[in-house]
């Protein structure tokens, strides 16, 4: 089998979106006849980690992990001076402050040299055939350059986001970032075999002159396992609304805590059979809302039990971030709702990636994002009479090009591109 290095910064331990899409495709690519090894940061905070995430990794998965170099350096600097103040104190400052001026291309940077030498290492022990990197962090695409440099590898990098500044309220920048990233970009494209997106619209938003041949886009999707089998509907007469996801400037459940605030305004019927339960931030905003009665908030939990909240839903509720996001992306989450099999409601935008494929696969509603009103007839109509009267059904030969092991085999093919026509300039 073929050998690629996995640079993925976003890997179990750490809990975040970003996480699931380098775990599933490290998981199944020796399905598609590739032996991947992950380099990833090594001692992440923990709390930005879920330790069970790593129950997850697929048995004799090869994990290699550098630490930061701040991490690496600052108890050496600061074992210097035990004599005169504690050391780990010492380190502990020198850490934090040095990783806030070393923030280019992002908050990771001091990841760099620790992971290039890392990985170099590892090819000389036991040569790669490809490199694949994946970003956010950008960072992990500047090791796959420097690594790719100096042993002649090919890589590829996957956007799971955009490099560029979105201009959208959660995607901020330092001045020094914007400045210094577009050429670090540009350096990244002109010595990459090939480029992935998320999306087609996506991959249309890049720079297109720098681009290689080799472009593809992959999709995120669901695994199977996840979801073994339909969960049957719950039994009760509650009409259960869940959504599991963060909450932060332009993207979260915004619309839906305001419909139902709207729909109690109005006394709407049957509104007691209304449940709405999600995970993934901390309590507090049903509260200022004034819809804790209706609104169960459990803050954030673990994948295993977002995926049976999901089971057990009767319908799904999925925002899309704002700005270029909202037409150009499609989140993870959404492809975790349809593997669920529930019927998904979305606030997205009628033109929308996120659209295309609810209309293509079936079993979901649309309102358009800031609708609420729309919304909560929406959500008055299901307390009515049910998922049933208003979701068509799901379309299974549709919803399978999205198992994370159909998209792995894109991946494998991507692979391959790169490794037969390397660093083919368009």
């Amino acid at each position: 089998m073929k050998k690629v290095l996995v640079i993925a910064y976003l890997y179990p331990p750490i809990f975040n979106s970003g996480t699931r899409r380098s775990l599933e495709f490290v998981n199944h690519l020796p399905d598609h006849g590739w032996t991947p090894t992950v380099l990833t940061v090594d001692s992440p905070d923990p709390q930005h980690c879920d330790p069970s995430l790593l129950d997850e990794v697929r048995p004799g998965t090869r994990i290699e992990r550098a630490p930061l170099w701040t991490r690496h350096m600052a108890p050496r600097f600061a074992a210097r001076f035990a004599a005169l103040v504690d050391p780990q104190r010492l380190a502990g400052a020198l850490e934090w402050r040095v990783r806030r001026l070393w923030n280019v291309p992002d908050e990771c940077a001091s990841w760099i040299p620790m992971a290039v030498e890392h990985a170099l290492r590892l090819h000389a022990q036991e040569p790669f055939d490809a490199i694949y990197a994946t970003g956010w962090p950008w960072s992990s695409f500047l090791v796959a350059e420097k690594v790719s440099r100096r042993s002649g590898v090919p890589f590829v990098v996957d956007y799971r986001d955009l490099w560029k500044p979105a201009e959208v309220a959660w995607d901020k920048t330092s001045w020094l970032q914007r400045r210094l990233n577009p050429g670090l970009e540009r350096r990244v494209l002109r010595a990459a075999s090939g480029v992935i997106a998320t999306t087609e619209s996506f991959l249309g938003l890049l720079p297109q002159a720098l681009l290689p041949k080799n472009r593809f886009f992959i999709t995120n999707g669901f695994d199977e396992d996840d979801f073994p089998a339909a969960a049957p509907a719950p039994a009760d007469e509650r009409m259960r609304i869940v959504y599991t996801g963060v909450w932060r400037p332009g993207y979260g459940p915004d619309d839906l805590y305001a419909a139902v605030r709207l729909l109690k305004e109005r006394g709407t019927p049957k509104l007691a059979r209304l449940r709405i339960v999600v995970a993934g931030y901390a309590p507090g905003p049903a509260r200022e809302y004034g819809i804790d009665d209706i609104v169960e908030e459990r803050g954030r939990v673990p994948h295993a039990e977002a995926t049976a909240l999901m089971s057990g839903a009767s319908v799904l509720y999925l925002p899309v971030s704002k700005g270029v996001y909202e037409h150009a992306s499609m989140p993870g989450k959404l492809f975790e709702y349809l593997g669920s099999g529930r019927p998904i409601l979305a606030s997205a935008q009628p033109v929308s990636e996120v659209a295309k494929t609810l209309t293509q696969v079936g079993g979901a509603r649309r309102a358009d994002p800031g609708d609420v009103a729309g919304l909560a007839d929406i959500l008055a109509a299901l307390c009515q009479d049910g998922p049933g009267a208003i979701f068509s059904k799901r379309i299974p030969s549709e919803l399978a090009m999205y198992t994370r092991a159909s998209l792995t085999g894109k991946l494998a093919l991507a692979l391959g591109a790169i490794v037969r026509h390397p660093r083919s300039a368009a």
